[in-house]
Protein backbone atom coordinates (compact mmCIF):
# COMPACT_ATOMS: atom_id res chain seq x y z
CA UNK A 1 0.00 0.00 0.00
CA UNK A 2 3.21 2.29 0.54
CA UNK A 3 4.37 1.32 -2.42
CA UNK A 4 1.45 1.93 -4.46
CA UNK A 5 1.27 5.62 -3.07
CA UNK A 6 5.04 6.39 -3.70
CA UNK A 7 4.72 5.57 -7.19
CA UNK A 8 1.35 7.42 -7.88
CA UNK A 9 2.98 10.53 -6.06
CA UNK A 10 6.21 10.10 -8.70
CA UNK A 11 3.58 10.18 -11.71
CA UNK A 12 2.82 13.40 -10.43
CA UNK A 13 5.82 15.08 -9.49
CA UNK A 14 6.63 13.96 -13.22
CA UNK A 15 3.73 15.09 -14.74
CA UNK A 16 4.65 18.51 -13.23
CA UNK A 17 8.17 18.72 -13.86
CA UNK A 18 7.67 18.08 -17.18
CA UNK A 19 5.85 21.25 -18.57
CA UNK A 20 8.50 23.12 -16.08
CA UNK A 21 11.31 21.44 -17.85
CA UNK A 22 9.94 22.48 -21.24
CA UNK A 23 9.65 26.09 -20.26
CA UNK A 24 13.25 26.00 -18.93
CA UNK A 25 14.22 24.78 -22.53
CA UNK A 26 12.65 27.74 -24.40
CA UNK A 27 13.78 30.06 -21.84
CA UNK A 28 17.80 28.83 -22.50
CA UNK A 29 17.24 28.75 -25.88
CA UNK A 30 17.80 24.62 -26.17
CA UNK A 31 14.08 24.30 -27.91
CA UNK A 32 12.51 26.64 -29.80
CA UNK A 33 11.46 27.74 -33.08
CA UNK A 34 14.27 29.48 -35.29
CA UNK A 35 16.79 28.25 -32.88
CA UNK A 36 20.62 26.70 -34.14
CA UNK A 37 18.87 24.43 -36.67
CA UNK A 38 16.68 26.58 -38.14
CA UNK A 39 17.73 27.95 -42.02
CA UNK A 40 18.54 31.81 -41.68
CA UNK A 41 16.22 34.31 -43.72
CA UNK A 42 17.41 37.45 -45.59
CA UNK A 43 15.28 39.94 -45.30
CA UNK A 44 15.01 42.82 -48.71
CA UNK A 45 12.90 44.98 -50.99
CA UNK A 46 13.04 46.23 -54.83
CA UNK A 47 12.42 49.30 -56.12
CA UNK A 48 11.94 50.83 -59.27
CA UNK A 49 9.00 48.29 -61.03
CA UNK A 50 6.88 50.86 -62.08
CA UNK A 51 9.55 51.90 -65.44
CA UNK A 52 9.41 47.79 -66.12
CA UNK A 53 7.02 47.50 -69.13
CA UNK A 54 6.52 43.72 -70.05
CA UNK A 55 7.37 42.92 -73.81
CA UNK A 56 3.96 41.31 -73.97
CA UNK A 57 2.48 44.71 -73.94
CA UNK A 58 5.11 46.13 -76.10
CA UNK A 59 4.60 43.11 -78.60
CA UNK A 60 0.60 44.08 -78.20
CA UNK A 61 1.11 47.92 -79.33
CA UNK A 62 3.75 47.19 -81.86
CA UNK A 63 4.37 50.70 -83.84
CA UNK A 64 1.99 52.71 -81.38
CA UNK A 65 3.19 53.69 -78.44
CA UNK A 66 -0.05 54.07 -76.63
CA UNK A 67 -0.34 50.89 -75.11
CA UNK A 68 -3.98 50.72 -75.04
CA UNK A 69 -6.09 49.29 -72.33
CA UNK A 70 -9.78 48.50 -71.94
CA UNK A 71 -10.03 50.46 -68.72
CA UNK A 72 -11.96 53.76 -69.28
CA UNK A 73 -9.75 56.22 -67.29
CA UNK A 74 -10.12 58.22 -64.05
CA UNK A 75 -9.21 62.08 -63.67
CA UNK A 76 -9.62 61.04 -59.95
CA UNK A 77 -6.46 58.94 -60.58
CA UNK A 78 -2.63 60.26 -61.05
CA UNK A 79 -1.36 59.83 -64.94
CA UNK A 80 1.72 57.77 -63.06
CA UNK A 81 -0.83 54.82 -61.96
CA UNK A 82 -2.30 54.88 -65.37
CA UNK A 83 0.18 53.88 -66.58
CA UNK A 84 0.58 50.07 -67.92
CA UNK A 85 3.43 48.57 -66.12
CA UNK A 86 5.05 45.35 -64.30
CA UNK A 87 3.87 44.16 -61.75
CA UNK A 88 6.36 43.41 -59.00
CA UNK A 89 4.09 40.46 -57.28
CA UNK A 90 3.56 38.80 -60.55
CA UNK A 91 6.44 39.70 -62.76
CA UNK A 92 9.81 40.53 -60.60
CA UNK A 93 11.44 36.74 -59.32
CA UNK A 94 14.66 37.87 -56.85
CA UNK A 95 16.92 34.81 -56.83
CA UNK A 96 20.27 33.79 -54.47
CA UNK A 97 22.91 32.41 -56.56
CA UNK A 98 25.59 29.90 -54.37
CA UNK A 99 28.63 28.57 -55.26
CA UNK A 100 27.69 25.07 -55.86
CA UNK A 101 24.57 23.07 -57.26
CA UNK A 102 21.73 23.35 -55.52
CA UNK A 103 18.77 20.67 -55.14
CA UNK A 104 15.34 21.13 -56.65
CA UNK A 105 12.91 23.42 -54.71
CA UNK A 106 9.77 22.50 -53.18
CA UNK A 107 6.85 22.43 -56.12
CA UNK A 108 5.20 25.37 -56.77
CA UNK A 109 1.63 26.39 -58.08
CA UNK A 110 1.31 28.52 -61.30
CA UNK A 111 -2.40 30.48 -61.90
CA UNK A 112 -3.63 30.55 -65.37
CA UNK A 113 -5.86 33.29 -65.37
CA UNK A 114 -6.80 36.81 -66.86
CA UNK A 115 -4.98 36.52 -69.60
CA UNK A 116 -1.98 36.36 -67.83
CA UNK A 117 0.60 32.96 -66.09
CA UNK A 118 1.12 34.03 -62.31
CA UNK A 119 3.83 34.44 -61.75
CA UNK A 120 5.24 35.66 -64.58
CA UNK A 121 8.95 34.75 -64.12
CA UNK A 122 10.75 32.55 -61.93
CA UNK A 123 14.71 30.94 -61.68
CA UNK A 124 14.53 27.44 -60.60
CA UNK A 125 16.92 24.75 -59.92
CA UNK A 126 17.17 21.64 -62.18
CA UNK A 127 14.11 18.79 -61.05
CA UNK A 128 11.87 21.71 -59.58
CA UNK A 129 8.16 21.30 -60.54
CA UNK A 130 5.69 23.76 -61.94
CA UNK A 131 1.73 22.90 -61.58
CA UNK A 132 -0.14 25.16 -64.15
CA UNK A 133 -3.93 25.78 -63.09
CA UNK A 134 -6.53 26.50 -65.60
CA UNK A 135 -8.44 29.40 -62.97
CA UNK A 136 -10.79 30.71 -65.66
CA UNK A 137 -14.11 29.17 -67.15
CA UNK A 138 -12.69 28.45 -70.43
CA UNK A 139 -10.17 26.03 -72.25
CA UNK A 140 -5.94 27.51 -72.16
CA UNK A 141 -3.82 25.67 -74.24
CA UNK A 142 -0.21 25.72 -73.23
CA UNK A 143 2.59 24.38 -74.36
CA UNK A 144 7.02 25.15 -73.95
CA UNK A 145 8.43 26.70 -76.84
CA UNK A 146 11.03 24.25 -78.51
CA UNK A 147 10.12 21.89 -76.36
CA UNK A 148 8.30 18.72 -78.00
CA UNK A 149 7.84 17.13 -75.16
CA UNK A 150 5.52 19.41 -73.30
CA UNK A 151 3.56 20.15 -76.52
CA UNK A 152 0.14 22.05 -76.73
CA UNK A 153 -2.35 20.33 -74.95
CA UNK A 154 -5.61 21.88 -74.12
CA UNK A 155 -6.30 22.62 -70.65
CA UNK A 156 -10.32 22.62 -69.58
CA UNK A 157 -11.40 24.99 -66.47
CA UNK A 158 -9.71 23.46 -62.82
CA UNK A 159 -7.81 21.47 -64.81
CA UNK A 160 -3.79 20.59 -63.79
CA UNK A 161 -0.56 20.49 -65.57
CA UNK A 162 2.67 19.76 -64.79
CA UNK A 163 5.85 20.91 -65.75
CA UNK A 164 9.38 19.82 -64.39
CA UNK A 165 12.87 21.90 -65.04
CA UNK A 166 15.20 20.25 -66.40
CA UNK A 167 18.37 22.09 -68.81
CA UNK A 168 19.78 25.32 -67.68
CA UNK A 169 18.70 28.57 -69.39
CA UNK A 170 15.49 30.30 -70.25
CA UNK A 171 12.37 28.52 -70.75
CA UNK A 172 9.02 30.27 -72.00
CA UNK A 173 5.77 28.65 -71.31
CA UNK A 174 2.74 30.27 -73.85
CA UNK A 175 -0.83 29.68 -74.66
CA UNK A 176 -1.89 28.78 -78.70
CA UNK A 177 -5.38 30.57 -77.64
CA UNK A 178 -4.06 33.48 -75.74
CA UNK A 179 -0.99 35.59 -77.22
CA UNK A 180 -0.98 37.27 -73.58
CA UNK A 181 -0.19 34.46 -72.02
CA UNK A 182 4.09 34.12 -71.46
CA UNK A 183 5.84 32.99 -68.87
CA UNK A 184 9.99 32.89 -68.13
CA UNK A 185 11.18 29.56 -66.30
CA UNK A 186 15.09 30.75 -65.42
CA UNK A 187 16.73 27.05 -64.95
CA UNK A 188 20.38 27.73 -62.98
CA UNK A 189 21.91 24.63 -61.44
CA UNK A 190 22.97 27.42 -58.47
CA UNK A 191 19.64 28.68 -57.79
CA UNK A 192 19.73 28.30 -54.28
CA UNK A 193 16.29 29.98 -53.17
CA UNK A 194 13.95 32.20 -55.45
CA UNK A 195 11.61 34.61 -54.05
CA UNK A 196 8.40 36.74 -55.12
CA UNK A 197 7.77 40.16 -54.09
CA UNK A 198 5.01 41.62 -52.20
CA UNK A 199 2.84 43.95 -54.24
CA UNK A 200 5.14 46.54 -52.19
CA UNK A 201 7.96 45.05 -53.22
CA UNK A 202 9.53 42.86 -49.99
CA UNK A 203 10.79 39.83 -50.20
CA UNK A 204 11.91 37.19 -48.11
CA UNK A 205 14.98 33.90 -49.25
CA UNK A 206 15.54 31.39 -46.70
CA UNK A 207 19.26 30.43 -47.15
CA UNK A 208 21.92 28.44 -45.41
CA UNK A 209 24.54 30.24 -43.82
CA UNK A 210 27.42 31.24 -46.62
CA UNK A 211 28.13 33.89 -49.70
CA UNK A 212 25.45 34.44 -52.63
CA UNK A 213 25.06 36.40 -55.49
CA UNK A 214 21.29 38.47 -55.19
CA UNK A 215 20.12 39.73 -58.43
CA UNK A 216 15.78 40.27 -59.70
CA UNK A 217 14.96 38.93 -63.07
CA UNK A 218 12.28 40.04 -65.12
CA UNK A 219 10.64 38.99 -68.39
CA UNK A 220 13.31 36.37 -68.39
CA UNK A 221 16.59 38.26 -67.54
CA UNK A 222 19.01 39.58 -64.97
CA UNK A 223 17.52 43.42 -64.62
CA UNK A 224 18.51 46.47 -62.30
CA UNK A 225 20.91 45.89 -59.15
CA UNK A 226 23.20 43.11 -58.50
CA UNK A 227 24.41 42.11 -55.04
CA UNK A 228 27.91 39.95 -55.35
CA UNK A 229 29.70 38.15 -52.21
CA UNK A 230 26.61 38.79 -49.76
CA UNK A 231 26.99 36.89 -46.92
CA UNK A 232 24.73 35.24 -44.70
CA UNK A 233 25.18 34.80 -40.95
CA UNK A 234 23.71 31.95 -38.68
CA UNK A 235 21.19 33.91 -37.31
CA UNK A 236 19.95 35.64 -40.99
CA UNK A 237 20.94 39.08 -42.27
CA UNK A 238 19.34 41.95 -44.25
CA UNK A 239 19.50 43.80 -47.55
CA UNK A 240 20.09 47.34 -46.19
CA UNK A 241 19.36 48.88 -49.49
CA UNK A 242 17.00 47.78 -52.25
CA UNK A 243 17.38 46.27 -55.51
CA UNK A 244 16.72 49.30 -58.31
CA UNK A 245 15.18 47.35 -60.72
CA UNK A 246 15.42 50.81 -63.13
CA UNK A 247 18.60 50.10 -64.50
CA UNK A 248 19.76 48.14 -67.54
CA UNK A 249 19.64 44.24 -67.40
CA UNK A 250 22.97 42.91 -66.93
Amino acid sequence: MHDRKRRSSVRVEALVAAPLLVAFALASGDLRAGGAGSTPTVKGHVAGWEKLVPQVYADAAGADSHRYNWREPSPTVKADFRKLSASVSRDVCVVAVGAAAAPAHEPLAVKVTGGRLTPATIVLSPGSRLSFKNADPFNHVLYEVGNDKWAANPMGPGATREWSASAPGVHQIRDELFPSLIMYVVVDPNAVDFALPDRDGAFTLTLPAGEYTIRAFFDGKPVGKVVEGFHVAEHGAELREALALGGDAR
